[in-house]
């Protein structure tokens, strides 16, 4: 008896990977640096802008205290209250600086100089305030587990992170 010899197996031939197709004729999904520079900026502007604030809420309460022995013994009304006016001018900013580029227009000042814009994922429309809310929701539950919903745009074929799968949203150049 003879053996036969095995089937040869065909070469292999490399193939690029496919194209990922955008939502749209002449539209395409956002590329990963742009978007990662775009937050980037978008991070120093909000804050420098609400530490700027912040930081002069702190200026005015020190001004206005009267320190004994090492000790703040009292804090002049106008100090405190100014405190808090300039305290709460930078923490609105902080908090509602994503939401309100997003609902505006779709896209932060970071994001504007690459042609970004964050869009409904259904159809592609605008966002309005509530789907800007629940996306800045998602990109905090994104950084809390270990930054692997921001990670999870390199998995998604549409570049979706889990802001954008909780918002129904996507990015969009």
């Amino acid at each position: 008896m003879t053996a036969t010899p095995p089937p040869s197996q065909p070469p292999v031939v490399w193939e690029s990977p496919e194209r990922t197709e955008g939502p749209a004729p002449g539209i395409e999904y956002a590329p990963h640096g742009e978007r990662l520079v775009a937050y980037i900026l978008d991070s120093i502007i909000v804050t420098l802008v609400a530490g700027f604030f912040i930081v002069i809420s702190f200026v005015l309460l020190g001004a206005g205290a009267t320190v004994v022995n090492d000790r703040v013994t009292a804090i002049e009304p106008g100090a405190s209250a100014g405190f808090l006016v300039f305290f709460l001018i930078g923490t609105i900013i902080a908090v509602f600086y994503f939401p309100f580029f997003w609902a505006r227009g779709g896209q932060t000042p970071g994001m504007r100089p690459f042609g970004l814009r964050v869009v409904r994922d259904s159809d592609g429309s605008r966002i309005g305030w509530g789907t800007a809310l629940l996306r800045l929701i998602g990109l905090w539950v994104a950084a809390v587990v270990f930054y692997i919903g921001y990670i999870w745009i390199f998995v998604d074929k549409r570049r979706r992170g889990w802001q954008d799968l909780i918002a129904g949203t996507v990015v969009i150049k």
